[in-house]
């Protein structure tokens, strides 16, 4: 059985770092319980239009 799971995460640049590191530990975790890949993707040239709801908040 083949499952996929995906999520969107909108957020600041500046937390970009320590996201990174978090995704680090995460994919080492779901590894060491059978996950065969484990991808972060990144997008730095997406506009908000046509995607209501997923930009960044403003206060972050």
């Amino acid at each position: 059985m083949t499952y996929v799971d995906g999520f969107v995460r909108p957020m600041p640049k500046k937390n970009l770092a320590a996201y990174k590191k978090m995704a680090t530990q995460g994919a080492e975790a779901w590894k060491r319980h059978g996950e065969l890949e484990y991808f972060e993707c990144v997008g730095d040239d997406l506009s908000p239009k046509g995607m209501p709801g997923f930009t960044a908040p403003r206060n972050v």
